[in-house]
């Protein structure tokens, strides 16, 4: 059975995030234990790598970082979904997977994993009919993310296809509720990664 990028970015993603409520702290004594008994530079270098992965960031405030560049990244690039106003409702500390591209070149023994943040946000987002020659719909279905399906970016189907959705008019604004991935930065302690939803680097300031 095949399964697409998307799939496999999402199952590997949700696997980090569900198990490291309860491995994190074991992955972590071991690391350090490892660590401690690493002989060779190079694996004491692979063990740092692997501790370092699985320290969780410390716990912020909802307040501590401006999600709307990020939240951005999960509408359509066409740009017919505007984002009128966004709000964090919190910063969960995570260790997360790594999407495929950025597997590519990691050694053997390094982990594929990182810590960050999982955000959970609300926003209000206002459709705006593009690309209809002729008469533009009245309505259609937005589509939303779901627990099993938080990779999903939001975007206007005009069928449900067992997705979560909500009916949507031109010009009415609508109120979504979604999460965002975010790593910390290893180049700088003051700033986040944006899970690269469109391939693209995307970075989130953290206020002291």
């Amino acid at each position: 059975m095949n399964y697409s990028p998307c799939y496999l970015a999402l199952l590997t993603l949700g696997l980090a995030a569900s198990c490291q409520s309860k491995e994190e702290k074991a992955n972590a004594a071991l690391a350090d234990t490892l660590e401690a008994h690493a002989e060779s530079p190079a694996e004491q270098a692979r063990m740092a790598a692997q501790k370092a992965a699985y320290a969780l960031p410390p716990a912020r405030s909802a307040t501590a970082v401006d999600v709307r560049a990020g939240v951005q990244q999960l509408l359509p690039e066409e740009g017919y979904l505007e984002l009128v106003s966004v709000k964090g409702r919190g910063m969960q500390p995570i260790t997360i997977g790594l999407p495929p591209m950025w597997r590519i070149g990691i050694k053997p023994g390094y982990p594929k994993v990182g810590p960050g943040y999982k955000i959970p946000f609300e926003a209000v987002l206002r459709w705006k009919p593009t690309g209809y020659v002729e008469t533009k719909p009245k309505s259609a279905l937005l589509v939303l993310q779901t627990p099993k399906d938080s990779l999903m970016r939001f975007h206007i189907s005009e069928m449900s296809v067992g997705s979560k959705v909500v009916p949507v008019r031109p010009g009415e604004p609508v109120t979504v509720q979604g999460v965002l991935y975010t790593y910390l930065d290893r180049d700088n302690a003051q700033r986040l990664l944006v899970y690269p939803y469109q391939n693209k680097q995307v970075y989130l300031s953290l206020s002291n």
